[in-house]
């Protein structure tokens, strides 16, 4: 029997090989394959993006893609894949053992191979809500990458644009997507990345906050040939949410996490360095 050997990232290790290659100012992706993904993945609805058969095909094309800077991030979130980090628990990202399991055999069979590399999909989750003042130098770091090159926000227009501006810096192109069903406007979304993308042959930070849609469209990006720079899309998540101050995650309810207390800590953090 072909032995396979399993190489998981866990939350400091993922954001690392995030900063190295926008750093080599590289092609490259970061996605996150949590629960809702795999929803789509087995053709049913996630919380906030209703199911669609073209949907589903798309976010199973995205996890097949294999490339050494196209990041997986999935929720095989226990002791067994590697991914469980002291601190987590059942509510603040750990999963059930028989739910990775499922998860994991739904990748191979999609993929038709064994996933042998894989990442976190709670790095930049879990970092800032369990150790924010570890994670304060992380941040800066990306925020830095983010002021030395063009940044592209794709997000809900309601999200806090003070939480946009300290994170990632005062100038950056905005891209509105609906706050559910952002598939429903994919091809628009698509669209508008690919001319801001091309209005120069600048590095580009793209910022994806666009839920379950996000896989799909890095799938698209990372497709297109007519593209005349290099970018990294980096999905950011829910923890977006957390620090516009909208708990939406149990995790955040569970850690106590405080957004307005970690962006008053991280503004003064930066103000001193």
């Amino acid at each position: 029997m072909q032995q396979y050997k399993i190489i998981p990232h866990k939350s400091l290790d993922t954001i690392h090989k995030i900063t190295s290659i926008i750093t080599e100012r590289e092609r490259g992706a970061y996605l996150r394959f949590g629960d809702g993904e795999m929803n789509h993945m087995m053709g049913m609805s996630d919380q906030f993006n209703k199911h669609d058969t073209n949907f589903d095909v798309e976010m199973r094309e995205s996890i097949c893609i294999d490339d050494p800077n196209y990041l997986k991030g999935v929720c095989l979130m226990s002791r067994k894949y590697g991914l469980l980090e002291e601190k987590m628990w059942p509510g603040n990202h750990e999963f059930k053992p028989h739910m990775c399991d499922q998860y994991f055999n739904l990748m191979c069979r999609i993929r038709k191979k064994i996933l042998t590399e894989y990442y976190t999909f709670v790095a930049f989750n879990f970092y800032l809500t369990t150790y924010p003042e570890k994670s304060f130098p992380l941040m800066k770091n990306i925020r830095n990458l983010c002021l030395k090159n063009s940044v592209i926000f794709i997000g809900n227009k309601n999200i806090d644009k003070n939480v946009i501006e300290l994170m990632f810096g005062e100038k950056y192109f905005f891209i509105e997507c609906p706050p559910k069903n952002s598939y429903s406007d994919i091809n628009n979304i698509e669209s508008k990345l690919i001319s801001s993308l091309n209005m120069n042959d600048n590095y580009k930070i793209v910022i994806v906050c666009c839920g379950a849609t996000t896989e799909p469209l890095t799938k698209r990006i990372w497709k297109t040939n007519n593209i005349n720079c290099n970018y990294f899309m980096l999905d950011f998540g829910s923890i977006i949410d957390a620090l516009s101050g909208n708990n939406s995650r149990q995790y955040l309810i569970d850690t106590k996490f405080n957004g307005k207390k970690y962006r008053e800590s991280f503004k003064k953090y930066i103000s001193n360095e």
